[in-house]
């Protein structure tokens, strides 16, 4: 009992407080008698039944609905009353039979009078046998009824049925009617209905003529052979079950929440590797398409550098006496062609980059997008599941909580502001802010704009000693076609650095974008990881108290012959 109500305490679902409350109840009761409670619709006679038994007028009994109040009968050397709550009176009385039990009047269910039915259903829970009160000529009643069938689902009481106001019925009408409850005792999982016919006014004067003393020969013989002992544990247990069991349809809910949301998860995953794969392949092609655009620049420069060298450029230098200070007018000239093609490499690749940028950038939010929509919508879904219960509210507040810290963090790294290794997109003056399709593609843009650029000038700035170097001694007229091969080779070599440089700088880039995308999403992944292992730890525990207290009431019923 006291792992129960612990575990009810943890579990979170609309009806907590309520599993928390009986499973309390159920633990305190352990130290009460044993409580007869007397249930029934209105004006059945519940109170009178109770002063037939008792052989004294302890509870008030009127032509209208006069029990407002749970009023518990225990033994007391002195008759007293005390109130102990707005719903439960505390009555003592010297009967010797009240040393072993306790006998409880409830108010009638289906009662005008505001709460009957509330007060009378919070205390049955803690009854551990119900004097279930019919009218013995009309048992028919479909509330009574369904009250009964609540007390056997719900609580899963044992219950004994009395058919009051016997003397009111015809033979003929009480043999019919004890028929017909019996009938639908069983139909509702009573295995061997016990019902007695009474009449509670006869039977405080004549309990033997009235039917009382049978009444009180089934409780004495009960208490006598310890039997009230057994049918107290029964009843503990078979409450007890019912909490675990709705302990384990929440946390079956529960796992069912984590499922999709797990489901979800992997979604997240996949969208991520998704879009990953895309911008590999937009990387891949904008690596290509420089190194395209370099291959056919670098054509045009080779030309342009050759034609330099033909025969009447030299004849030309050498009029004007250039060619007499060996080879700096040529190495002027090459300088001169050098900057020109990175100039014009570099702007071809800043629009080159641009373009690729918002290829990489519309692949990335065309995937991350609908996951934020997606925690959105599971934000609102918690919103609305919350309002089912405070312990409801109080597990789905946090699962928003959840969400919506997630995704602000997604967007804010998506946004202008977005931090990629201190990169300031609005600073940057390669990328132009006002053709970005958002904050996503100025942050994608300056990232790829910064290596691409870096590269270019690494690459064109060791062309141009390169090209020096070449130059470099000697008489050009009869060097040039080796000078030629030299140069090409170099341009070659540096359109393969080129290539394999920005493809290696956009691969670590786009590897830490992505890796800071996962890791804001990793609180919604450690967030169902902690939950799966809590549902799975109470849920386990759900289970084994399901089969021990389940094995201990089988064996108490195997023990006593004790029927359902």
């Amino acid at each position: 009992m006291e792992r129960l109500a612990g575990l009810a305490g943890k579990v979170s679902w609309p009806g907590a407080d309520e599993a928390r409350q009986t499973s309390a109840a159920l633990l305190a009761s352990l130290g009460e008698p044993f409580l007869f409670v007397v249930v029934g619709e209105v004006k059945t006679g519940k109170s009178s039944l109770v002063n037939a038994l008792l052989g004294e007028v302890l509870c008030d009994v009127a032509p209208d609905p006069c029990t407002d109040r749970i009023r518990m009968i225990g033994y007391g050397e002195v008759a007293s009353e005390t109130a102990a709550g707005p719903y439960l009176v505390q009555a003592r009385a010297p009967h010797d039979i009240l040393r072993e039990i306790a006998v409880v009047d409830t108010p009638g269910v289906d009662s005008i009078i505001d709460r009957h039915q509330e007060i009378t259903e919070r205390f049955i829970p803690k009854s551990d046998l119900v004097l279930f009160v019919f009218s013995a000529i009309n048992p028919y009643s479909r509330s009574a009824w369904d009250f009964f069938s609540l007390v056997r689902s719900e609580w899963r009481r044992k219950v004994v049925f009395v058919l009051n106001q016997a003397d009111l019925a015809t033979p003929e009408q009480l043999r019919v009617n004890e028929a017909s409850v019996r009938r639908l005792a069983i139909e509702r999982g009573v295995d061997d209905p016990v019902i007695f016919a009474v009449s509670a006014t006869l039977g405080l004067t004549d309990p033997e003529g009235g039917g009382i003393e049978k009444v009180r020969r089934y409780i004495r013989e009960m208490v006598t052979g310890g039997g009230h002992y057994a049918q107290k544990m029964v009843s503990l247990g078979d409450a007890a079950l019912r909490v675990t069991e709705r302990l384990s349809d929440a946390l079956a809910a529960r796992k069912a929440e984590l499922d999709r949301d797990t489901r979800q998860a992997e979604g997240i995953r996949a969208r991520i590797a998704s879009a990953r794969t895309a911008a590999e392949r937009e990387t891949a092609s904008l690596t290509a398409r420089v190194a395209a655009a370099y291959v056919r620049m670098s054509q045009e420069f080779a030309a342009a550098f050759e034609s330099e060298l033909t025969f009447g450029n030299m004849i030309g230098r050498a009029v004007t006496g250039i060619f007499r200070r060996g080879s700096a007018g040529i190495d002027r000239r090459a300088s001169e062609l050098t900057r020109d093609f990175a100039d014009k490499l570099t702007r071809e690749v800043e629009d080159i980059t641009r373009q690729g940028a918002a290829h990489v950038s519309e692949s990335l939010l065309e995937r991350v997008r609908p996951l934020l929509e997606e925690l959105e919508g599971r934000a609102r879904s918690s919103m609305a599941a919350g309002r089912e219960g405070r312990d409801h509210a109080a597990f789905f507040e946090e699962r928003e909580k959840v969400a919506r810290e997630v995704k602000s963090r997604v967007e804010a790294l998506l946004g202008e502001g977005g931090n990629l290794e201190g990169v300031s997109p609005r600073g940057f003056s390669g990328l132009d802010p006002k053709a970005a399709m958002g904050g996503a593609l100025v942050v994608i843009g300056a990232v790829f704009a910064m290596s691409v650029k870096s590269v270019v000038v690494d690459v064109t700035g060791g062309l141009l000693a390169a090209t020096g170097m070449v130059l470099a001694g000697g008489t050009l007229l009869w060097k040039r076609p080796r000078i030629m091969r030299a140069f090409r080779a170099n341009l070659s070599e540096a359109g393969e650095r080129l290539e394999q440089e920005l493809s290696e700088r956009l691969a670590a880039r786009m590897e830490h974008l992505f890796a800071e995308l996962a890791g804001r999403f990793e609180p919604l992944f450690l967030e169902i990881g902690e939950r799966e292992r809590i549902i799975e730890a109470q849920s386990r525990e759900a289970a084994k108290l399901g089969r021990e207290i389940g094995g201990f009431v089988g064996e108490i019923r195997s023990q006593t012959g004790e029927s359902r």
